[in-house]
């Protein structure tokens, strides 16, 4: 980590413990729901209900964080999650657990968000990639890590969720026996708003893909242990196949990221969404043939999974003005949550009917739906903008995305400043009103004269860019 901000290896170390937890109780959760015979349309509501606290957590949150600090909104979410995963050992209730799942919602968005705007204002233009690269692989090495945690301790005790509560509870103490500061601010774009239906119209592949991403991962996550249970793997197969399927995700987030930067990424999302379709129909017949081949079959089907929003993303960005990238990516991000909100329950309404693998028919149809719609835009004629485009490079994301700050965090974001030329400026260029006559120009010294010229100059692009605004 040579040549990186102070402030961030110490982050890291706070991000690794907070993911291992994240990790232990996101699989934990799904094992002890079907050892306590909770029946799947609970467990799909339970799972729903940490989407949508991440999601109101997304919005009222950060006020906090601009309000009072990073380091205190890290601090009390983290307390947050320490709590509600011990909670969740005491009291073995599903109805108790729908409220914490909604509060460690919420805890987690702050956390992110804090890790997240803390790396963006920590990056410059020279270290954004070599920050974005330790990120994801410290994210995704992590969370794998604590799904591995399971094997730890018997999941049908309050051991594991003690755990979690500890590891929360340790991501705090670097932050708090190292005198660091907040993040450094970091200059934005003027960014403009850009209407959901304007978006739609530009890249409805993008917006589609946001939406399916969310609806898929979030129904992976929330089910998948539930789905193994109930298979009959033992814990330390469900762990292992949780892990070993999110670890796919980083050697896949590189590989497909390059192949879209070739060809169209339509065409990638739609070879992307066909495969989900095909490994979603067979898994059940690759589950009853061998453990080994379920996992095969599985990891082809992450693989595709934990890259779809990072290519929709992208592919949206293709499209956008630089100044319009950070409403759009929030609006991506509005659109993901909902995904991820109706996800889990409508998985977990499906295997009621169908049986465990209705989770992966849930996939594999949502991967159909997908499919259809990219072949239809895809096939389309296309118009002369559509012709011309040209795309921008990918920048790979983590599996757990927040909106507002990953537009900055990506290393193709240039922060742009208005830069004046004190000393050359002419008035009649500026077309200032302000700019003194030659008889009355000042002489006490050339520094009072640019300092009047510098005036004159920031007053003229001031009435060119607000035309509506008094002086």
């Amino acid at each position: 980590m040579r040549g990186l901000p102070a402030t961030l290896p110490i982050l890291f170390v706070c991000e690794i413990s907070f993911l291992l937890g994240h990790g232990l109780i996101m699989t934990l959760l799904g094992v002890r729901m079907s050892l306590e015979g909770f029946p799947s349309q609970m467990a799909g509501l339970l799972m729903s209900s940490f989407s949508l606290g991440f999601v109101l957590g997304s919005y009222f949150l950060e006020k906090r964080i601009r309000s009072v600090g990073h380091i205190r909104v890290f601090a009390a979410c983290a307390a947050m999650l320490a709590v509600t995963a011990m909670l969740h050992g005491i009291w073995i209730n599903p109805w108790a657990w729908l409220v914490w799942r909604v509060a460690g919602g919420a805890a987690t968005a702050g956390l992110l968000m804090v890790m997240e705007s803390w790396v963006s204002g920590e990056s410059s233009n020279e270290n954004r990639g070599k920050v974005l690269g330790w990120y994801l692989v410290i994210s995704t090495l992590s969370l794998a890590g604590g799904q591995w945690m399971l094997n730890i301790a018997d999941p049908a005790t309050a051991v594991l969720f003690s755990v979690a509560g500890m590891l929360f509870a340790l991501s705090l103490v670097p932050l708090s026996i190292h005198r660091i500061h907040g993040p450094s601010q970091s200059s934005h774009d003027v960014a403009h708003k850009i209407r959901l239906k304007e978006l739609f119209k530009r890249a409805p592949v993008g917006l589609v893909g946001a939406f399916t991403a969310g609806l898929m991962a979030q129904a992976f996550f929330a089910m998948t242990p539930f789905f193994g249970q109930e298979i009959g793997l033992s814990t330390s197969q469900t762990a292992q196949f949780m892990a070993t399927t999110t670890l796919v995700a980083l050697v896949a987030q590189w590989s497909l990221g390059r192949i879209s930067d070739r060809l169209d990424r339509r065409k990638v999302i739609l070879c992307m969404a066909a495969v989900m379709a095909v490994t979603g129909a067979f898994i059940s017949a690759a589950a009853s043939y061998s453990y080994l081949a379920l996992l095969v079959v599985a990891c082809l089907h992450t693989a595709m999974l934990h890259t779809l929003y990072s290519l929709s993303l992208a592919h949206t960005n293709d499209w956008l003005e630089p100044s319009e990238i950070i409403a759009a990516n929030a609006k991506l991000m509005i659109w993901y949550g909902i995904g991820s909100i109706i996800g889990p329950f409508s998985a977990s309404l499906v295997m009621q009917f169908l049986g465990p693998e209705g989770l992966w028919l849930f996939l594999g149809a949502a991967a159909l739906a997908l499919a259809v719609f990219v072949s239809v835009r895809l096939y389309s004629a296309p118009t002369a903008a559509e012709q011309a485009i040209e795309q921008e490079p990918y920048a790979p994301m983590p599996i757990m995305e927040t909106p507002h700050y990953h537009s900055e965090l990506d290393p193709r974001h240039e922060p742009q400043q208005l830069e004046f030329d004190f000393v050359n400026y002419h008035y009649e260029d500026a077309g200032s009103n302000d700019a003194p006559a030659e008889d009355e120009a000042p002489a006490e010294s050339v520094m009072d004269a640019g300092e009047q010229r510098g005036r004159a100059a920031i007053g003229a692009a001031g009435r060119r860019i607000y035309p509506d605004r008094a002086d």
